[in-house]
């Protein structure tokens, strides 16, 4: 499958309905799509839509991110700028290129009917939503697994560090960025004062222009690798550090699985200790005990009968919890074997992305240092053309 998005266009000018729409060209292979190339419009809160219901319909999947989803640097400025569109416009298709790569999602019919639908249905999806999720995690928010998997421990150190690294590359990228960005008040300083100085020396006024020149178009090229590099670069690093918090969200999914099946099978351990004492005709030492044997001869009380009846109610617990074990412990074994798939799918994706990523890097890289060559190895022979008087 393959998704561009193309000619954001701005919806309802001037009134509160005004947004942006994108156009969507997906081209596929997949016989569930009605045909092999289609299009449509969508707008950023129909995406918004398509990552809930992704999320919602597959809890074990590690979703893409949403650009700006997680980062709220990514809303400064005009949302209705050029600048501002076509940097979620790019953002955008990266989510859909990543969607579209991921063996299960590149086949829900939320994603069809998004990339297919003339009009879009966007009620809220019904499920596992993040408030039914709530209670859950707030129930085992001081609770532990008591057996861990090796397998995740190491998952979730590797996805720590590459977050970690993740975010040492945004720290650095930015100081390097800023730096540059400091360049270009210089450069008009600059460019103004050498224009200036061709004012007064009229006799290399011609090449002290052509240097003033060559010095703005430093500052140009200068500028645009900045934005490349703040839109492509740095914007994917974000994206990826947004991913890094989605995995993590699954992993402490599948550790609440983990827990919920510890816990019940610390009950039904405990069901059968007492059905244990029960059917022992109840013959434990101690004062208690004798105490109460006791109390239930002076009431009257048949203490078989009692027994036999306790009995029935522990071992009714037990079979309940048997099968709730069992049923928990399905759960968490399939649940931990998807998302030991979805960690490998999402190795992949990080691999693709970020090779890409850092390909781009360099380009841009070497075009602004090439740029640089250029224009300086132009304007050298001219200054130095210049003959004393």
């Amino acid at each position: 499958m393959q998704i561009s998005i193309t000619q954001p266009h701005k919806e309802y000018e001037g009134t509160t309905a005004q947004h942006i729409s994108y156009l969507i060209t997906t081209q596929t292979e997949l016989k569930t799509f009605p045909k092999s190339e289609c299009q449509v419009r969508r707008r950023f809160q129909e995406f918004v839509w398509l990552y809930n219901t992704l999320v919602d319909e597959y809890p074990a999947s590690m979703v893409p991110p949403l650009p700006g989803k997680h980062r709220m640097e990514y809303f400064k400025g005009d949302r209705f700028g050029e600048e501002f569109v076509e940097k979620r416009k790019d953002s955008l298709e990266r989510f859909l290129q990543r969607v579209a790569r991921h063996p299960t999602l590149q086949k829900s019919v939320c994603l069809r009917n998004f990339l297919t639908a003339e009009k879009l249905s966007t009620t809220a999806p019904k499920g596992e939503g993040a408030l039914e999720n709530l209670g859950e995690v707030l129930i085992n928010a001081f609770t532990k697994v008591q057996k861990h998997d090796e397998r995740f421990l190491e998952i979730k150190e590797s996805v720590e560090k590459f977050s970690e690294n993740l975010h040492t590359i945004e720290r650095l990228h930015q100081k390097i960025l800023k730096k540059q960005m400091e360049l270009e008040p210089d450069y008009a300083a600059l460019e103004t004062e050498i224009k200036a100085l061709s004012q007064l020396e009229t006799r290399i006024a011609e090449p002290l222009l052509k240097f003033a020149s060559a010095i703005e178009k430093q500052a140009e090229v200068t500028k645009e690798m900045i934005g490349s590099e703040e839109a492509g670069f740095l914007s994917q690093i974000h994206e990826y550090i947004s991913y890094c918090t989605n995995v993590k969200g699954v992993m402490k999914l599948r550790e609440q699985k983990q827990i919920d099946f510890e816990e019940l099978s610390v009950l039904l351990d405990q069901q059968k200790s007492e059905r244990e004492k029960l059917v022992n005709h109840g013959r434990t030492s101690g004062i208690s005990s004798f105490l109460k044997g006791k109390y239930d001869e002076i009431k009257g009380v048949d203490q078989e009968k009692a027994r036999q009846q306790k009995l029935e109610k522990v071992e009714a617990k037990v079979k309940e919890l048997e099968r709730e074990v069992d049923s928990s412990g399905d759960l968490a074994s399939r649940f931990s074997e998807e998302v030991l798939k979805e960690f490998a799918i999402f190795q992949t994706s990080k691999t693709i992305d970020l090779k890409d990523s850092f390909h781009n890097y360099c380009n841009s890289q070497m075009d602004y240092y090439k740029s640089g060559i250029s224009i300086w190895e132009e304007i050298i022979p001219i200054l130095e053309g210049i003959q004393p008087q």
